[in-house]
């Protein structure tokens, strides 16, 4: 008799696992969600679906950090399955990236590496996220405007500035900070960039280099 497979840790383990922490940011248009925990039946699978589904609308392309996934079982693969076909179906895809030793194992044993898109990196999926997106008529026509990169923290400030550059013809490109700014100019080349100068990130990444990268690259004349 073939031995079941068995998910991720031992079952005396997993009460020591904490439940499944979810927390999502935005990078242009693709939303990036960091799981931590456990993906099993239950609440946590739950938690999951809402929150990937009630983003379908505004935007299906969504890519799961999995770094901090401690035990996942197969409702939780089951779930991630049905919700990337769902995205695919709406236009858009479910990625994954940074999966955890044991999650790898899991879907080789499963064949499951060969149906999701799976990068090492999140910015390598992020970036093939943005480059990938299937377009709308709508989205389609956008192209052809001017994209503008709006960098600052306050999730108001870059509403209200998307609107003003959307009333100009231009098309705003809106992310809170500078890391996945850099993200976003090798996949969109923007053609201005508006960011805070005080911003910072990782007591690395300063507006003022965001600039350099910028010519650097050619992005910006």
């Amino acid at each position: 008799m073939p031995r079941p497979i068995v998910l991720a840790l031992a079952r005396n383990r997993v009460r020591s696992i904490m439940n499944l922490q979810l927390k999502s940011r935005w990078v242009g248009d693709v939303l990036v969600l960091q799981c931590s925990g456990r993906i099993v039946v239950g609440s946590e699978v739950d938690s999951l679906q809402q929150t990937i589904r009630q983003e379908f609308e505004q935007q299906p392309n969504i890519v799961l950090q999995m770094a901090d996934v401690q035990f996942i079982d197969s409702s939780g693969l089951g779930t991630i399955v049905r919700l990337m076909s769902a995205a695919r179906a709406a236009g858009g895809d479910v990625t994954i990236c940074q999966i955890p030793a044991m999650m790898a194992k899991v879907l080789a044993m499963t064949n499951l590496h060969k149906v999701f898109e799976i990068y090492e990196t999140e910015d390598e999926a992020i970036i093939a996220a943005l480059r990938g997106k299937r377009s709308t008529a709508a989205s389609q026509s956008d192209q052809s405007q001017p994209a503008v990169l709006c960098v600052d923290p306050s999730p108001d400030v870059l509403a209200y500035l998307a609107e003003l550059l959307k009333k100009e013809g231009l098309r705003p490109i809106t992310v809170g900070i500078l890391v996945d700014a850099q993200v976003l100019m090798k996949a969109r080349a923007p053609k201005l960039i508006l960011a805070d100068a005080r911003l910072s990130a990782c007591g690395k990444t300063s507006a003022a280099a965001l600039k350099h990268h910028a010519f650097a690259e050619g992005m910006c004349p």
